[in-house]
């Protein structure tokens, strides 16, 4: 009897583990599959630490809000751009500043990595009017906001911030602690700001840029507003934000899925020459006119 019941309690465990080593890495697959959406980000934070002896403007380098955000938006499943790269190519902190202010140039910068959306703001650190009682340790007070902005249109479309405190016998060792602390609570934050943009763009028409370049003639633009507005299954609204020099810019309000409209404006011939779509990211298709080949005559 008992050998049957340790017979009997194997065969169980090992059906149990069979299941178990099933399970894992399907579960595992899951978790990766719903991150698959996450967009492609770059970071950007003006950070500053207010000390007994001055301000330390830390603008020129990564900092601690900087670097602490992009390892927890990397954490929570996003692609984040190597800001370290950015910076070598933007050699003047005086850029960096401009950067962070203007939301043209950051989305300019963030579409050339490759990037749907920016993440940028600033970070200070402050040291408490007076130490704590009886003891030698100072009270640094951090903020670090940040603003999202769409790079298709250069839009801001969410922003947060959040706040930390600690109690250091260094000030400097303390402002970064209290900075990591606040950029971590952000970074919390602003993921529920970009799941809320998920969820709005699901339930409704997403607004997408086409940038076309290559234009000969209004009569093209023309042609394509039409096809769009006409043609294009799920295209609510066409809008057209401006055309200079052969390149626009026309924003169209869709439900559907972007790689569809971007398959189905790549198949579409025009009279002439045909679209070619060069860049897709979540709300934006960079689109090159090709102009058809003329035909030779035979006699």
């Amino acid at each position: 009897m008992n050998s049957n019941w340790n017979i009997y309690k194997s065969w169980l465990l090992f059906v149990i583990m069979f299941f178990v080593s099933i399970m894992c890495p399907l579960s595992y697959g899951q978790a990766a599959e719903s991150t698959l959406d996450k967009p492609r980000l770059w970071v950007l934070i003006e950070e500053k630490a207010i000390w007994i002896l001055g301000t330390a403007d830390i603008s020129e380098n990564p900092g601690q809000a900087e670097i602490t955000l992009m390892e927890e938006l990397g954490r929570l499943g996003y692609k984040v751009v190597d800001s370290a790269t950015v910076r070598k190519n933007i050699t003047q902190a005086k850029g960096l500043r401009t950067l962070e202010g203007d939301e043209h140039a950051a989305a300019a910068v963030g579409l050339q990595y490759g990037a749907q959306f920016s993440v940028v703001g600033k970070a200070i650190s402050k040291l408490g009017k007076v130490e704590l009682y009886e003891t030698k340790m100072k009270s640094i007070h951090a903020t670090v906001n940040a603003r999202i902005i769409r790079n298709a249109d250069a839009r801001i479309v969410a922003s947060a911030s959040a706040n930390a405190s600690v109690a250091h016998l260094d000030e400097v060792i303390g402002g970064a602690m209290a900075i990591e602390k606040a950029a971590r609570e952000l970074a919390g934050k602003l993921d529920g700001s970009f799941q809320s943009l998920q969820t709005l763009n699901d339930s409704s028409e997403t607004e997408i840029v086409l940038k076309i370049s290559g234009l000969k003639s209004y009569r093209h633009l023309d042609n394509i507003m039409g096809f769009l507005e006409n043609n294009v299954h799920g295209v609510e609204k066409v809008n057209l934000g401006n055309f200079t020099s052969g390149t626009a810019e026309v924003t169209i309000e869709y439900r559907g899925k972007l790689l569809d409209l971007a398959g189905y404006i790549a198949r579409k011939k025009f009279v002439g020459f045909r679209l070619e779509p060069t860049h897709v990211t979540s709300n934006r298709i960079d689109i090159k006119i090709i102009i058809d080949a003329p035909t030779k005559e035979t006699n």
